[in-house]
């Protein structure tokens, strides 16, 4: 399978992943799953599932792309964290735009354009050739925004991204 193809799959399997990773606390409420998967239906706690979605494709994709294409290793973390960061960035902004709190069909379409154009980036800069330390900045990172949102499902800020509309709380409910 070619790069332009793969990454069009990686569109549909973030998506499928990320839907299984919305149900993982409600399904296993204990201290691990606060951690790493959302604990409320606030925009932020989503970004959990953005973080875990892209982690697990990253694995496979690396596995993937490293028996096809030998891409090298600072371009394939330069490209997972830049599409990261394209989604973390691009989904909370639409959400409170576009005030999806009420509306699935929309919620999943902003979610859905957000991967999709996450896995643009990523293509796009799978083809350029990279800083090397690139990795070493891309690893920081990552582990940076998981600490950040495992202190914020903890410790929310009383604003509306924190809240989540349906129980009317903020954190663990």
């Amino acid at each position: 399978m070619d790069l332009k193809k793969w990454k069009i799959f990686s569109i549909f399997a973030i998506f499928g992943i990320s839907a299984l990773l919305h149900f993982i606390y409600v399904w296993f409420p204990c201290y691990f799953t606060t951690l790493f998967f959302p604990v409320n239906e606030s925009i932020w706690e989503h970004n959990k599932i953005i973080i875990g979605s892209f982690l697990i494709w990253a694995i496979i994709e690396k596995i993937f792309l490293k028996k096809q294409h030998n891409i090298i290793f600072s371009e394939f973390i330069g490209s997972v964290l830049c599409a990261f960061i394209v989604m973390s960035v691009f989904t909370p902004i639409f959400f409170l735009i576009l005030k999806t709190k009420d509306n699935m069909i929309v919620t999943f379409i902003v979610f859905f354009l957000a991967i999709l154009i996450s896995q643009f980036v990523s293509y796009k800069i799978m083809n350029k050739s990279l800083n090397n330390n690139l990795d070493n900045f891309a690893i920081y990172m990552f582990v940076w925004i998981i600490i950040l949102n495992i202190n914020l499902t903890y410790f929310p800020l009383k604003t509306g991204i924190f809240f989540d509309y349906n129980k009317k709380i903020f954190g663990i409910p």
